[in-house]
């Protein structure tokens, strides 16, 4: 984060994906332009954290591996934290299987030292780290940020970035004490995200929604949302430099702007319809703005 960001008011959310991906990424980096552009930068995350814990190299056995993952999480979250997040959806299918830790370790023992994982190999280790991060953040009472929508360049995947793909996960009983927060609502499964949220301990956050689509189809977006768990959904804008013209604050602001129309627009035909009154709406409003998004993460002490 910035240095210039006061942490007390702009919180701290950090990537884990690196984790999946500390062995040889020659196929990964392969596959097409875009990763060959994204793995590089998270074998740079993951280098920047093994410095952290003071590491030149891989950990010797994945006991270790898992003791240095877990290592950054709770320091990250000690360092103000608020949530981990993965991007996974850009690198692979969001769809984690359940091997066991014998089979992660088997493939990470094998490739530790050198040799490039074949991609099902690969996978399994994969899998078995997404799940020890998610098991570790409900010990931590950290929530999990997922990347759920279309995402950026040429060869962005709909159908394994598809947010179905992780109901094995959030409707795992293991997992109830994980919050998870599905990132720009899975746009554009739009209408299938929302029966995720029928678990406790699943939220949706609006944000990209706003930039990549008019009003008028945010509205339709989140007038099902606010009419179904309006108590899950949380406001976001998805700030981000584009590029030199199109910078964060101008993305914020479009954002910030096209979400108050679509609100207006969703809880006027909702009142219209004598969905709730307006003093519902409002409160509906104050959920999805602010309120819903405390319960998420509490203030920090001022």
């Amino acid at each position: 984060m910035a240095s210039y960001l006061n942490p007390k008011r702009f919180r701290w959310v950090f990537f884990v994906d690196s984790f999946l991906f500390p062995l040889d990424n020659r196929l990964v980096t392969g596959a097409n332009p875009d990763e060959g552009v994204y793995i590089p930068l998270q074998e740079k995350v993951l280098h920047r954290y093994m410095r952290q814990a003071g590491l030149d190299h891989l950990p010797e056995s994945f006991d270790r591996y898992l003791a240095f993952v877990t290592r950054i999480v709770e320091e990250n979250q000690k360092q103000g934290g608020i949530a981990m997040k993965f991007e996974a959806a850009y690198f692979r299918s969001l769809y984690f299987a359940d091997p066991s830790r014998q089979a992660a370790a088997e493939v990470y023992q094998k490739y530790q030292t050198g040799g490039v994982p074949a991609t099902e190999e690969y996978k399994v280790f994969q899998d078995y780290i997404f799940r020890h991060l998610i098991s570790e953040a409900g010990r931590l009472h950290l929530p999990v940020h997922l990347h759920t929508a279309v995402g950026e360049g040429d060869y962005f995947r709909l159908q394994q970035g598809n947010v179905l793909n992780l109901e094995n996960v959030v409707k795992d009983p293991r997992y109830l004490n994980t919050t998870f927060v599905l990132i720009h609502g899975g746009y554009p499964f739009f209408r299938e995200v929302i029966w995720l949220a029928s678990m406790k301990n699943v939220f949706i956050d609006t944000s990209e929604i706003e930039v990549l689509t008019y009003p008028s189809e945010f509205k339709t977006a989140l007038k099902l949302w606010l009419q179904t768990y309006p108590e899950k959904i949380t406001f976001g804008t998805d700030a981000y430099p584009f590029n030199a013209v199109l910078g964060s604050e101008e993305t914020y602001c479009l954002g910030v702007y096209s979400a108050r129309d679509a609100l207006a627009a969703a809880l006027a035909e909702m009142v219209a319809s004598r969905e709730i009154n307006e003093a519902g709406a409002i409160a509906v409003a104050r959920g999805y703005l602010h309120d819903n998004a405390v319960q998420l993460y509490p203030p920090v002490s001022r």
